[in-house]
């Protein structure tokens, strides 16, 4: 009874709270969701969650890459807020933190400057693993990206160390604020050298699929899926942000790559290509299914989320991964089999969470990430440095590059319509207040 009379002395004090101070929050919370890598959908929910929880009768968002509009409305009362967004990154434990604070506005348990002072602890009450442990989980994550690439277990070793020594450069750049463009380069520069050196001491035959999985930790596969999820949803000016962002980041990634390539294949003789066994398919499956597991749950680790849910994303990882092989198995090919893999786990894992927690999407989203086209993005990137140098008459080499891309391309655009299609048939549920 006494819980019920706070929550109605609360939504009295909401609404008379001036709109300029629920703009303010409500821009907090946007802001910090698209700066922790929350796709436009998330933002918009969030921001109309909030407002509506604080005794608006309508909210609406715009929102860009580096700034987000808000109109709010209450009665004869409207209020229009711009607020400047920062650098994006990901950090799925910090946006699970804050969507927890908006369900608390919405179930009026947090008056409007309660809320403030919340939001803006998040960042400094999130707690993050530790430095070597994320360099770890990367490089581990990245040489199970090699696995999956077929390349030998003796680049295994080279390929953690240098994904996990790129991973320590690109934190200690980012916290001394370079540009991040010029810090992708370098990551990728001295994580390929590291794993090209040490794969070829070792006497591997697979140095370039060995340089290209150390750097692999440069993907931007969250931004990937959420331009994919934003042009979908209807949203193509944030996703043509997006999409140009990582283009450039792919960019400088293949750049530094190919400058490492040159320095340690200088003087290697072409190694005659290694015979691939051919496993039984259940083995195959298998194999594929710990390896896209390792890799997920890395990149869990990398993207913060919650300790107790890293052995799901290793299970999500290892579903999707599976799914997409059994797949290939019957020549449906990698964006067909890409797109049924994400459909599958998208599919079970909104079904497992109808209610809509903030645990939610995260596992689906984290899962797919094994299943980003990286290598082969860096193998069409760098065919386009090579086709720069190319004769004329080098067709076959164009031929090559212009289909990289094309199934590079129509694989990210499987796997966001694999990951969307249940987001429609299980929409956002909305919690009374």
């Amino acid at each position: 009874m006494q819980k019920i009379v706070d929550r109605e002395l609360i939504r009295e004090e909401n609404n008379a709270t001036p709109l300029p101070e629920i703009a303010h929050l409500v821009l907090t919370v946007g802001r910090m969701l698209l700066e922790w890598g929350a796709n436009a959908r998330t933002v918009h929910e969030a921001i109309s969650s909030t407002a509506t929880g604080l005794g608006c009768d309508s909210a609406e968002a715009f929102c860009q890459h580096a700034a987000i509009i808000t109109v709010l409305r209450r009665g004869t009362e409207s209020h229009t807020q711009m607020g400047k967004v920062g650098e994006h990154v990901v950090n799925l434990r910090r946006t699970q933190n804050l969507q927890e604070i908006i369900q608390q506005v919405v179930h009026c348990d947090l008056t409007c400057a309660e809320a403030q002072r919340e939001v803006e602890l998040v960042p400094t009450k999130t707690k993050h693993y530790s430095i070597w442990f994320i360099c770890l989980a990367t490089g581990l994550a990245c040489s199970a990206f090699g696995r999956l690439f077929k390349s030998d277990w003796v680049s295994f070793f080279p390929t953690l160390i240098g994904a996990g020594v790129g991973q320590y450069v690109r934190h200690t750049l980012f916290h001394k604020k370079y540009n991040i463009f010029l810090t992708a380069g370098t990551v990728s520069l001295v994580a390929a050298l590291l794993a090209g050196f040490g794969a070829r001491a070792l006497g591997s035959v697979h140095l370039p699929l060995a340089m290209v999985a150390s750097v692999l930790l440069l993907v931007p596969g969250i931004p990937v899926l959420n331009a994919q999820i934003d042009v979908i949803e209807g949203k193509p000016n944030l996703a043509a942000a997006r999409a140009l962002r990582i283009t450039f980041l792919l960019l400088f990634m293949a750049l530094g790559l190919a400058l490492a390539q040159g320095v340690v294949l200088l003087g290697v003789p072409t190694l005659p290509e290694s015979k691939t066994v051919e496993l039984d398919l259940w083995i195959r499956i298998l194999h594929q299914a710990f390896f896209g597991g390792l890799a997920a749950a890395g990149f869990g680790v990398l993207f913060n989320t919650p300790p107790r849910i890293l052995g799901l994303c290793f299970a999500s990882g290892a579903f999707a991964l599976a799914i997409r092989t059994v797949g290939q198995s019957y020549d449906l090919g990698l964006p067909l089999s890409s797109f049924i893999a994400a459909l599958a786990l998208a599919t079970v894992d909104r079904t497992w969470h109808q209610s809509q927690t903030p645990l939610g999407s995260v596992l689906a989203v984290v899962g797919c990430i094994a299943m980003v086209p990286g290598s082969l993005a860096a193998k069409g990137l760098m065919g386009l440095f090579a086709v720069i140098r190319a004769k004329p008459e080098d067709t076959l080499l164009l031929a090559s590059t212009a289909q990289t891309m094309i199934i590079v391309t129509f694989t990210l655009v499987a796997i966001g319509i694999g990951l969307i299609i249940p987001t429609l048939v299980y929409p956002q549920k909305q919690i009374p207040g």
